[in-house]
């Protein structure tokens, strides 16, 4: 069956059966049900909670965006079958629908995906199970620091160098984004959402949606507009607010200027708030700023493109000290 998913949003997929693969070149997904006699689907979550026969314990929940809010929950826990292994756990919150209709919606989650973390900075999907209706998807937990903890400890901002680096690697994962069929939008770019390596020289992507964001309609809401584009706040997203989003985060990165503390679209020249940014850096930001989509960057790939060029006189090694990363937070 092909066309858009009336549940999810997606395109639709076929159903197939098998164990999930994360990076491999087979794609099956199978929907295993736990038969537990303890469930948790009819109360909520707490710490210390264990699902699946006991194999994930619960450590904390995770905030996911604001635009995903009511696609579910978020947890960090550890895979008693794998002691080292921590692992994010996502609840699928649905709108309605009978069971089958809930597990062909969580297939074609899965299997998105599993097709996304072919690429590595997204997650890879390492279980999908249901316990008395209620399915979980599973993915890898990503090591390292989340950007945001990073800019505080380092006083602010990164070297330039650093920045256009880790903007080149989300401009990759951006475009895988944007030529999956449909394209997919994440909606949420921001410093919570990037993960830093440990060594301090890959990002990944957290928290790709399970359906299309929602709208955000309160632009005065400093903590929505603070990375979001003009149109997602009026309830357009696409594939471009990404790319805002990519270049708030990039500014916030490179001058230390939090975009939540401030004026709502409101990203000052980088180089008056920092000097030490290039004029080609501040020209990359500006255009990814502005407020107009047709005179912002439209396709991810120019903005790689430019990315690439501004870093080509550094050396190879772009990462930060690798003292200075440990854990998500």
């Amino acid at each position: 069956m092909s066309g858009r998913c009336a549940r999810c949003g997606y395109g639709r997929i076929s159903e197939f059966s098998g164990p999930v693969s994360g990076r491999s070149s087979a794609l099956s997904v199978a929907v295993q049900r736990s038969s537990s006699s303890i469930s948790l689907a009819l109360s909520r979550l707490k710490r210390g909670d264990v699902l699946r026969q006991g194999r994930y314990r619960l450590l904390e929940e995770l905030m996911l965006p604001e635009n995903q809010q009511g696609q579910g929950t978020a947890w960090l826990a550890i895979d008693t079958q794998s002691p080292s292994e921590r692992v994010i756990i996502r609840e699928v919150a649905f709108p309605g629908g009978t069971p089958a209709d809930k597990e062909r919606v969580v297939r074609s989650i899965a299997t998105r995906l599993a097709e996304l973390a072919q690429h590595p900075g997204f997650p890879a999907l390492t279980d999908v199970f249901g316990e008395r209706e209620v399915y979980y998807i599973v993915l890898e937990y990503p090591e390292g620091e989340s950007l945001a903890s990073v800019l505080r400890r380092q006083g602010g901002s990164l070297p330039e160098r650093v920045v256009a680096e880790y903007g080149r690697q989300l401009c990759e994962l951006l475009s895988v984004l944007a030529d999956h069929q449909p394209p997919l939008v994440h909606g949420s770019i921001n410093p919570d959402t990037i993960i830093v390596s440990p060594g301090g020289n890959r990002v990944s992507l957290l928290h790709v949606p399970f359906f299309p964001p929602r709208e955000l309609h309160n632009a005065e809401d400093k903590t929505s507009s603070g990375y979001i584009a003009p149109e997602q706040a009026r309830g357009i997203v696409e594939p471009e607010s990404d790319l805002y989003g990519l270049g708030a985060t990039l500014h916030h990165a490179v001058t230390g200027f939090d975009p939540r503390e401030r004026t709502a679209f409101f990203h000052p020249p980088a180089r008056r708030l920092n000097p030490a940014v290039s004029p080609r850096m501040e020209e990359i930001l500006v255009q990814a700023l502005r407020l107009s989509v047709p005179q912002r960057y439209v396709r991810v790939a120019d903005m790689e493109q430019d990315l690439t060029a501004l870093n080509a006189p550094y050396p190879a090694q772009q990462g930060l000290p690798r003292r200075s990363l440990t854990h998500y937070a």
